[in-house]
């Protein structure tokens, strides 16, 4: 070892007082998936930042070199690294399926069903949890058919049947889908969420009583923008909204024909 690095002195009380700002972007628990910083001693150790006060994972590397460069063979307070960790985070993705009836109505249900079940397939090891908000037959409102899981059988139990509804409360399913992401969040803090409406816009039912359907709908998306939240929208008519619905969201628009597992898989691991 070279003597600069061996007589190199640390005076902890000194070099520890000293505080520095929270880094926004560092998520509090590791995850599997989509690529984020962490702030806990798990994770790959890619690089170094400044450390902060109460920081214990010191990138010693990194400030032995920080000291050296100065000249100095003491580590002043802003020597100090803290190691930067990458880890890959768990996806949320909550499925808003409309299922009023139409011509091609059961045809879609049935590949919404066929989606979740391809991407629980695909959790099994990643941490990745799915739902569905559906609409009621007969209630002007959407439900949760299928709460965040990672259960293939609760899946399979939940949508077996996935009745078709005559009415359309498109804003009421994205409220309820960007209420799950929002109380996932908040247990799950490193989740990556996704909402994938499958859906061609044409809202029929209002949150509240003389409203306007396509207006709250369209208010419903830009909440899930200002919330942060990516939006797919798999759209199945050929004359809907759903192209409005998607740029309100500031998300993504195709065909419903394109939203394939591959293609929303592959979707996942760009937003990864």
């Amino acid at each position: 070892m070279p003597p600069a690095v061996a007589s190199l002195k640390v005076e902890a009380d000194e070099v520890f007082a000293k505080r520095a700002p929270r880094d926004s972007l560092e998520r509090s628990r590791p995850g599997r998936r989509a690529r984020s910083l962490v702030a806990t001693k798990k994770g790959k150790y890619t690089g170094h930042r400044l450390a902060r006060h109460g920081d214990t994972d010191i990138a010693f590397d990194a400030t032995v070199r920080a000291t050296l460069s100065r000249g100095r063979h003491r580590v002043q307070p802003e020597d100090l690294r803290r190691k930067v960790r990458h880890h890959r985070s768990p996806f949320a993705v909550c499925f808003v399926l409309d299922n009023s009836w139409s011509i091609h109505a059961e045809r879609m249900v049935e590949k919404a069903k066929g989606l979740v079940f391809r991407l629980l397939e695909d959790a099994t090891g990643n941490g990745d949890r799915v739902a569905l908000v559906a609409f009621r037959g007969g209630i002007p409102e959407a439900t949760i058919a299928l709460p965040l899981t990672r259960s293939l059988p609760l899946a399979y139990r939940r949508l077996r049947q996935v009745p078709l509804s005559g009415q359309t409360p498109l804003a009421d399913a994205l409220r309820r889908a960007r209420i799950l992401l929002r109380q996932e969040l908040s247990k799950h803090p490193n989740a990556v969420p996704l909402v994938v409406a499958v859906t061609d816009g044409l809202a029929t039912r209002p949150l509240r009583p003389n409203g306007d359907p396509t207006l709250d709908a369209l208010t419903e998306a830009r909440a899930l923008r200002r919330a942060r939240v990516p939006v797919v929208v798999a759209d199945t008519g050929a004359e809907g909204r759903a192209a409005e619905i998607a740029e309100a969201a500031g998300g993504v628009w195709m065909p419903a024909e394109r939203l394939s597992p591959d293609v929303l898989l592959e979707t996942l691991a760009q937003l990864g």
